[in-house]
């Protein structure tokens, strides 16, 4: 079976008609990445220690369209770039390029995913997409 991409899951579940449609989509393509990154941006007690704003970051697909990784390998890194995390321990400039490295490891409309949930505006990027869709599919996911 072909996972999807964390981007390609939004994509479909965000062009679905129906709110139905949209939770059988996540459902489906349920797994511990897709979750860190709807938790992380919807859930108002996660808090990242990184700058606002989109950073220019380099595109990683090679000339095969590949990218180096997926980003459901590099989500538990998350833990480095919330408040709380064991990121608070790293100086800002390695934090800081520890989340480029992400940005550019992965497949771009994935790095554009990362870059969404840190502004917390997936929902703008991915319409239908809300917190109260994703606390209907997950109802313990988003603690505030």
């Amino acid at each position: 079976m072909k996972y999807l991409k964390i981007y390609e899951v939004l994509y479909k579940a965000s062009n679905a008609a129906a709110t139905e449609e949209k939770i059988a989509i996540l459902k489906e393509n349920d797994s511990l990445a897709l979750r860190d990154v709807l938790r992380a941006s919807f859930d108002d007690s996660i808090i990242f220690t990184l700058p606002a704003g989109i950073p220019g970051y380099k595109s990683a697909l090679s000339n095969e369209g590949l990218a180096p990784t997926d980003l459901r390998r590099v989500t538990t890194h998350f833990t480095y770039f919330v408040k709380g995390g064991e990121g608070e321990k790293l100086k800002p400039a390695k934090r800081e390029s520890m989340f480029m490295a992400i940005l550019e490891g992965v497949h771009p409309e994935d790095a554009n995913v990362v870059c969404q949930m840190k502004e917390k505006t997936l929902g703008t990027k991915f319409p239908g997409i809300t917190k109260d869709l994703v606390k209907t599919v997950w109802p313990k996911l988003i603690a505030k």
